[in-house]
């Protein structure tokens, strides 16, 4: 089944935020530009810092916004109001020998991190991915980002390895990088292969 059928009249989807608030979360939009741009603007250098692009560059972000692909990379945002707060991506290949994996990337608001947030967004990733035919997911961050590892294994993602010196940031510098892996099929499905 193609990927735009199986999202279609699944968005926008309403959830609940720890402090009584609500977010809406649907896929990016050509016309989110700007307020992805307003988004990335609130992060942190530090937390900028670990992005695998300049995400304050304009046309970074306006090259994400005008070659949409969502068989290739889904972009999820989460949104307060008409504010982007938060920004998740399911990265897959469509063939070759990782088509069975998806890479997750999340990144939250400081202003709404603690809020289940992130924890919605992972698990919707997760759910999508399961309906795509999708094995494993697995997220990357460098061992100075514990908050967001801490938040990933917290929705099961089990650290499966640790690369000693194997990301750089922004500036150059290397970091030791952390894979975590989370199943989306049990061990019954992998008993029939």
């Amino acid at each position: 089944m193609p990927f735009e059928e199986i999202i279609s009249g699944r968005y926008p989807k309403s959830f609940p935020l720890r402090d009584g608030g609500e977010m809406t979360v649907r896929p990016l939009v050509g016309s989110d530009q700007p307020k992805l741009l307003e988004f990335f603007h609130c992060l942190q250098a530090d937390d900028r810092m670990f992005l695998r692009d300049d995400v304050l560059n304009e046309a970074v972000v306006e090259r994400w916004c005008k070659e949409l692909d969502y068989d290739r990379v889904f972009p999820l945002v989460a949104c307060v109001g008409d504010r982007i707060v938060a920004d998740a991506t399911l990265h897959r290949q469509r063939g070759g020998w990782r088509r069975h994996l998806g890479l997750v990337r999340v990144v939250v608001d400081p202003e709404f991190r603690a809020r289940g947030v992130a924890s919605n967004l992972i698990q919707e990733l997760a759910d999508v991915s399961t309906d795509i035919g999708l094995d494993k997911l697995v997220a990357e961050f460098t061992v100075e980002q514990e908050s967001a590892v801490e938040s990933f294994q917290k929705r099961g993602f089990v650290k499966v390895a640790t690369l000693p010196q194997f990301a750089l940031d922004l500036h150059g510098a290397s970091h030791d990088l952390v894979l975590l892996v989370y199943e989306l099929r049990d061990e019954e499905y992998y008993a029939g292969d």
